[in-house]
C-alpha cells in the first residue's frame, strides 16, 4: 500500500510539480497526529438588498451595521433572527470606503472616506459633507487614542481635536522616510501605522505634544503595500496581527516593527503574475480558533490561516475567486458582503453552501511515482468521515451525500471522468469510499482529486493507493 500524498497546504505548479491543492478546503492537525482536510465556512444568507451591488466596505456601532454599497448607504440591525436593511442615503462611488467612530459619548462621531471625499455619518440619517473644510480630499481615516487620523496621497497626515470632528490645520505631519505619499493609515494597539506604496511610518502619542500633530515619528518599515486594500488585520474581534502584500510581492506578517515573510512560492507567482497588483483586496474573518487573513485579485483568492501557518484558496460557485468583497464581526457573528450584488452574509462553518450556491470541497493530491517504471493501480481506498448524511435533509444531496473522485494517470496533465462513491447516510458510519481498476500509471506518476458539493459536513483524513510496478 502506498500512502496518497495529500496536502496540509496549498501548493498548485505544473503538472507533476504540483505539491497538490486545497480549494475551499483547509487544513489542521488532530491530537492523535493525523491530519485533517475538512470544508472551509459557507455563507449563509443574511440580508439581500435588491437593486444594489458591490460591497466597499462597513462598521459596527453600537447595535448597528453601517454598509456602503455602490452609491448608496444602509443600516443593517438584526433582531429577533431577522436582519434588517434601511437605506441612509448617496454615498457615491463603487471605490472602497474607510470607515472610523470616536469614542465620545453618549454618541459618537462616525466618519467616513470615500473616493477622496469625507463625510460624517449617523446610525439613521443620510452621509452629510465633513463639516470642517480644513479636512480637504483625504484618501482614508482610521481612528486612535481619541483622534481621527486622516492620510493624503501627498504623504501628509492630519488629525482632529480629542473625540470631535473639528480640525485644526496645525495639526498636520508628514511622513518622511521616503517621497512615496500615503494609502492608508492604520491604527493597531497604541500605534499609527501610515501606510506607503514604498514604506510604512510607525508613530505613538507623543504626551509632550500640547500644541499640533499628536504622534510622533519612532520607526519606518522598509517595504510599502501593494495597494489601498492589500493589508489587514486590525479589525475588532481578529488576532490584531497586521498582515499585507508588500510592493514586493511578498505576503508579510508584522511581528513588532518587523515583517516576517509568510507567502510561500505558490503564492508569491499568483502575486508576481498579476499585471495590476493595486487590485488586491484583504479581509479578515474568524471560525472555531481559526484566523483567517484572505487575499483576493481578479484572478483569484488565497487565504493564510493564522492559526495553522497553511494557505488554501478559495473559489465560488462559477467563479475563480471568492465572492466576498470585505468581512467585518457584527451582532457577534462575522459578516461579510458579496462583490457583485447586494447579498450580505453571516460566515458560518456549520452551512455547508454560499447562499443557494454549492460550495464544492477540492483535495487534489501530489504525485505518486513509480519512477521510473508504470504501475498498475487496481484498488483506491478513502478515509473520508463517514456517516454524515442528514435524515431530515434534502434528498439526495444531504440525506445520501457522495463524493466525487478522478485521477490522472500522467502526473496532473488530465484528469480523466469522475466516479461517484457514497459517503454515508445518517449512522452508516462503516461506509468505506473506495475505486477498483484504476489502470495503468505512466511513470510520471498519479494525482488523486477529491470533490464533494453536497451540502454535508466533509473530513478527509487521507488515502491509499495499492500499485503494481511493471517494467
Amino acid at each position: 500500500m502506498t500512502q496518497i500524498p495529500f496536502p496540509t497546504s496549498s501548493a498548485p505548479g505544473l503538472f507533476a510539480e504540483s505539491g497538490g491543492r486545497l480549494i475551499n478546503t483547509m487544513s489542521e492537525k488532530l491530537p492523535d497526529g493525523r491530519i485533517r482536510r475538512f470544508r472551509v465556512p459557507g455563507l449563509r444568507e443574511a440580508v439581500v438588498i435588491d437593486g444594489f451591488s458591490g460591497y466597499r466596505g462597513s462598521i459596527y456601532v453600537n447595535g448597528t451595521w453601517l454598509v456602503a454599497l455602490e452609491d448608496w448607504l444602509f443600516a443593517v440591525t438584526h433582531a429577533g433572527g431577522i436582519y434588517t436593511a434601511t437605506p441612509l442615503g448617496s454615498l457615491p462611488g463603487s471605490g472602497p470606503v474607510f470607515f472610523a467612530r470616536n469614542n465620545k459619548t453618549p454618541t459618537p462621531d462616525i466618519v467616513c472616506v470615500a473616493e477622496n471625499t469625507a463625510y460624517e455619518l449617523t446610525t439613521n440619517g443620510a452621509p452629510q459633507s465633513y463639516s470642517d473644510p480644513d479636512v480637504g480630499s483625504p484618501n482614508a481615516v482610521t481612528f486612535l487614542r481619541g483622534y481621527f487620523v486622516f492620510t493624503y496621497g501627498d504623504g501628509r497626515m492630519r488629525t482632529t481635536d480629542l473625540n470631535s470632528t473639528a480640525i485644526n490645520t496645525l495639526d498636520t505631519a508628514f511622513a518622511e522616510s521616503k517621497p512615496d505619499g500615503l494609502l492608508r493609515p492604520i491604527a493597531l494597539g497604541g500605534d499609527l501605522f501610515a501606510c506607503g506604496p514604498q514604506t510604512i511610518e510607525v508613530w505613538r502619542v507623543d504626551p509632550n505634544n500640547e500644541v499640533g500633530f499628536p504622534f510622533s515619528y519612532l520607526d519606518t518599515i522598509p517595504r510599502g503595500i501593494a495597494g489601498q486594500q492589500a493589508i489587514a488585520g486590525d479589525e475588532d474581534g481578529w488576532s490584531n496581527t497586521l498582515i499585507d502584500v508588500g510592493d514586493d510581492g511578498v505576503v508579510y506578517m508584522l511581528q513588532g516593527y518587523t515583517q516576517q515573510a509568510i507567502s510561500t512560492p505558490s503564492v508569491a507567482k499568483a502575486i508576481e503574475a498579476l499585471a495590476d497588483k493595486s487590485t488586491i483586496r484583504c479581509s479578515v474573518y474568524m471560525h472555531e480558533g481559526h484566523a483567517i487573513w484572505t487575499m483576493t485579485s481578479p484572478d483569484w483568492t488565497w487565504c493564510y490561516d493564522l492559526s495553522t501557518g497553511e494557505w488554501f484558496e478559495r473559489k465560488s460557485h462559477l467563479m475563480q475567486t471568492w465572492r466576498c468583497a470585505g468581512s467585518l464581526k457584527a451582532f457577534d457573528r462575522w459578516m461579510a458582503g458579496d462583490v457583485a450584488s447586494g447579498t450580505l452574509y453571516e460566515i458560518d462553518p456549520d452551512y455547508h453552501m454560499e447562499g443557494n450556491d454549492p460550495l464544492t470541497a477540492t483535495v487534489v493530491s501530489a504525485t505518486v511515482s513509480p519512477f521510473p517504471q508504470r504501475a498498475a493501480v487496481p484498488r483506491l481506498d478513502l478515509d473520508i468521515l463517514a456517516g454524515v448524511g442528514m435524515a431530515p435533509g434534502t434528498d439526495p444531496i444531504q440525506t445520501k451525500p457522495r463524493c466525487s473522485i478522478s485521477w490522472s494517470k500522467d502526473g496532473g496533465v488530465r484528469f480523466g471522468f469522475p466516479v461517484l462513491r457514497e459517503i454515508g447516510r445518517q449512522g452508516e458510519y462503516r461506509r468505506k469510499v473506495q475505486v477498483n481498476r484504476l489502470g495503468l500509471m505512466s511513470n510520471r506518476g498519479m494525482q488523486i482529486r477529491v470533490d464533494v458539493s453536497d451540502p454535508v459536513p466533509f473530513s478527509l483524513f487521507g488515502g491509499e493507493l495499492t500499485p503494481e510496478v511493471r517494467g
